[in-house]
């Protein structure tokens, strides 16, 4: 997997920089972003990991629920009201056969973000959607960074 370990129960986070339990999801979690940064080249200083949906939402007049989303990544200038805004939502999850529950998930925690894109990963891939002409898409990959800010420009 190539992620380094402190021992065998702990996992090098390097967004949130310090060592954390390594559960099945948390796994998952880090070689996702491993492959995020490394691969796929998000920004690192444009990515959070478990945070509050209260404090990643843009629309303080809309109830946020009370959870937190596993990874969220940002973007400048992407919206023309905010610096800094949501670009894509991601729910990390032990097991392929909870992808769909966890896709319905992220889309009723993105009700309240309103980021543009939102995935869910497990062990052996992602599932990425979007909406398009008013459908929701899905594809079996995570797009690169430059990608999905490509999409949002239409070039």
């Amino acid at each position: 997997m190539g992620l380094s370990t402190q021992s065998k129960d702990r996992i090098y986070d390097r967004i949130r920089n310090l060592w954390v339990l390594a559960t099945p999801e948390e796994i998952v979690r880090q070689t996702l972003l491993k492959k995020m940064i490394d691969e796929l080249f998000y920004p690192k200083e444009l990515i959070v990991v478990e945070k509050s949906l209260s404090e990643i939402s843009h629309f303080g007049s809309m109830p946020t629920p009370q959870r937190r989303i596993d990874i969220a990544c940002f973007a400048k200038k992407i919206h023309p009201e905010h610096l800094l805004y949501p670009l894509l939502l991601i729910e990390c999850k032990e097991s392929k056969k909870d992808a769909l529950k966890a896709l319905e998930q992220v889309k009723g925690y993105n009700v309240s973000v309103k980021a543009y894109f939102i995935a869910v990963a497990y062990p052996e891939g992602e599932l990425f959607g979007f909406l398009e002409r008013d459908q929701f898409r899905l594809l079996d990959y995570l797009p690169s960074y430059s990608q999905l800010i490509q999409s949002i420009y239409g070039y």
